[in-house]
């Protein structure tokens, strides 16, 4: 599910580069804009995953080896990305003149452009948010989530599924008072904000608490439909034109509903389980989020060679060269960052707070 995730992430970006060109079917479902809100719910599904097959496990939470855990695991190979994305185009200018052609330099971000990045703050800044690299907003609401989960966890502990819906509840009452009180020009940023997509995230964690709660249920089939019909049902109220014009957040709150149903589906539904089991999935799906921080500006970059060096102009012609031949540069790419880095962090975050945890009480 991570790997199609970044499939969508990649698909938008490389359409946008090759000029938006009209594939009937294609084109529609490309240029939706749903792709951070699969990566949110997904990071909901996967934090409570564990308490939702135990509910004991509430009671062993330690905010503290959590935090560590996360800030290990994710840190070093963002901060990497960022490096990558300075670096790559002022690399490109000297390869370009070494081969005898021109070449200009590029505007290197100035120092509150790279301090609110590195730091996660830059989602909070109108005139950083989108800088450096335009995807990686997404890790400031990212890092946001990960500093609420401690917050949401004793909600879902005392209160346990009444609490997350009300955590909803206030998640949609704030995007309603952004739409109705914040200046247009910034409402994206509150509302791509921790709380603006809270109810994404917890939609994500309900998502946990089903899939360990319908195979109990005497009419299995039934939900199965159900579900299916959440999913088409959560992408019209998302997409639909006739909707949108509302204070109501019915995009967020129909996209929580079609990736939280599509996340039970699969894993309660096993001919699609087993079609997204598939090894070239699990090997992109596993280097998932070092694929996702570098794939822009090297699939930018990629295209503007195709562009202007190769002689491919935007259309159907450059989006298929960018779906295979850049995605196999972006994995390589990606590939490298994720040796290099990111599997030095999975290792480093597993042993954070594990001595902790060890004695702390299972019931």
């Amino acid at each position: 599910m991570r790997a199609l995730a970044l499939l969508a992430v990649f698909a938008f970006h490389t359409w946008e580069f090759a000029g938006h060109p009209d594939i009937p079917i294609v084109s529609e479902v490309v240029s939706q804009n749903i792709r951070p809100d699969f990566f949110v719910v997904l990071t909901g599904f996967f934090l409570y995953l564990p308490f939702a097959r135990d509910a004991a496990r509430h009671a062993t939470f330690h905010a503290p080896s959590y935090l560590a855990r996360r800030l290990r695991r994710i840190v070093l190979p963002y901060w990497a990305a960022l490096v990558y994305a300075v670096l790559l185009p002022e690399v490109l200018v000297v390869v370009t003149r070494l081969a005898g052609q021109d070449a200009s330099w590029q505007l290197v971000p100035t120092f509150w452009d790279l301090f609110t990045h590195f730091t996660f703050t830059h989602l909070f800044f109108e005139e950083y948010w989108s800088g450096v690299n335009g995807s990686l907003w997404t890790m400031s609401l990212e890092m946001q989530l990960y500093l609420l989960f401690p917050l949401v966890m004793i909600v879902a502990a005392r209160w346990r599924l009444p609490g997350l819906f009300a955590l909803i509840g206030l998640s949609t009452a704030f995007r309603i008072a952004v739409a109705a009180f914040v200046p247009e020009n910034t409402q994206f940023m509150w509302s791509a904000s921790g709380a603006g997509r809270l109810m994404e995230f917890v939609a994500g964690m309900l998502a946990a608490v089903l899939v360990f709660a319908i195979p109990r249920f005497a009419m299995r089939h039934t939900y199965l439909a159900l579900l299916a019909m959440g999913v088409i049902g959560g992408y019209a109220i998302a997409t639909l034109p006739a909707l949108q014009h509302t204070v109501l957040p019915l995009r967020e709150l129909g996209l929580s509903v079609m990736f939280a149903g599509f996340v039970v589906l699969v894993l309660t539904f096993p001919p699609l389980d087993r079609a997204l089991a598939l090894r070239p999935l699990g090997f992109v799906g596993y280097r998932a989020y070092s694929i996702f921080l570098i794939h822009q500006p090297t699939m930018w970059y990629f295209s503007e060679f195709l562009r202007k060096d190769a002689g491919v102009p935007q259309g159907i012609g450059m989006l298929a060269i960018l779906w295979t031949v850049g995605f196999a540069l972006t994995v390589l790419v990606g590939g490298l960052l994720f040796v290099t880095v990111e599997r030095p962090c999975i290792l480093w975050s597993r042993r954070a707070g594990t001595a902790r945890e060890r004695v702390l009480p299972t019931t």
